[in-house]
Order: C-alpha cells, then structure tokens, then sequence
C-alpha cells in the first residue's frame, strides 16, 4: 500500500513538474521600429560621428521557464558616418552612407505585474555589419567593417489580448567605431548607440 502512495505522489510530482515546464515554454516574434543614435567619439587625429536614423528589428524568444529565456535580433538601418581631422592643419571631412547589420543573442529575464504588464531585461552579445556605398579615401578603399557588439537592454510588454502584446523597449549596443578598412578614418575607439524601439509581438 505505501508503495502505491509512494508511486502516486511521485507520478503527481513528474506531472506537476511536466506542466509547470509546459506553462514555461513559450515563444513570440516582435516586429519593431527603432531609433538609432551613435555616440561621437574620437582618436588618432579623427572625429567620428554618424546622423540619427530609424530601422526596423526582428525579435524572437523562447522562454524556458515562466521568467527565463533567450531571444535572438536582427535589426537593419543605415547610416551616414561622418569623419573630420582633429587636426587644424591638416583638414578633411568624409561623409559614408552605409547598411547597418545587427545581430545578437541574448538572456531575457522577465516578470509579470498584474495580468498586463510585463517587464523585462537582456543581456547578450552578437555582431554589427556596416556595409558602405563604394568609396576611397587616402588611396585606400572602403569595405565591409564587421565588428563585436555587447547589447543590453531593458522594456516592457502590454498585452493587447492572449495572443498579442505591445513591446516599448531600449537596447543599447557597445562596439568598435567603424573604419571600412582606411586607416585614415581609424579612430581606434569603443562608441555606443543607443536604440529604442517600439512594436507589437505575436505569442505562440
């Protein structure tokens, strides 16, 4: 008889722990729209800065518990980075418009506050890929610049119904300022963007 009791409350246990894992397992996609804003930074004689723009990010997470999970992004924008000497005494400006490329991976932790609102935060890491309109400088030509990138970020869901939900965020991105391979327009330094986004998210 206790062996029955036994086998029951286990077999309670497995299902208890089958359909909290099952409540936990949860994906959505996001389609956003994004505002870009680099950072101005400087080095070796350069300035560096680029002009605000806007871009879309495509957004998709798996969550392994009720609060835990992983996400991935591609987001796309384009820029016109812009370099100028520090140098009085020797002057010039360069203007190079080019394709921004993120993608990253990263932690999710959220949690729910009342039946509506849901914030979260992430951490990861990834790649950005500038792509540049063909240009030379200093008889040197311009080229895909792929660099690292930290990315971090932080926002909140607002559930329109079950299955959709209104996702307002900020994601910043920590990376090497790019120099399309002319080390006239090296600047050598680390700069950061700041990037918030708004969009709607579909549950599955």
């Amino acid at each position: 008889m206790k062996y029955k009791i036994f086998a029951g409350l286990v077999s309670l246990g497995l299902l208890t722990i089958a359909a909290q894992a099952q409540e936990g397992n949860h994906s959505d996609a996001t389609v956003s729209a994004i505002g870009s804003f680099e950072q101005s930074t400087n080095g070796n004689g350069v300035n560096q800065s680029a002009n605000n723009a806007a871009g879309v990010l495509f957004t998709y997470r798996y969550f392994f518990t009720n609060h835990q999970g992983v996400e991935l992004d591609y987001g796309f924008s384009r820029f016109n980075q812009q370099y100028s000497s520090s140098n009085a005494l020797t002057p010039f400006s360069l203007s190079v418009p080019a394709n921004t490329n993120e993608a990253t991976a990263s932690y999710v932790f959220r949690y729910g506050i009342g039946h509506r609102l849901t914030p979260f935060l992430t951490a990861g890491t990834g790649a950005l890929v500038f792509v540049p309109d063909s240009f030379t400088s200093g008889g040197a030509t311009g080229s895909k610049f792929a660099t690292p990138d930290f990315v971090y970020g932080a926002g909140a869901d607002f559930a329109v119904s079950k299955r959709v939900s209104l996702r307002l965020g900020y994601r910043g991105h920590i990376f090497e300022a790019p120099d399309f391979g002319v080390p006239g327009i090296r600047t050598g330094s680390v700069t950061h963007l700041a990037e918030p986004f708004g969009g709607l998210s579909f549950h599955f």
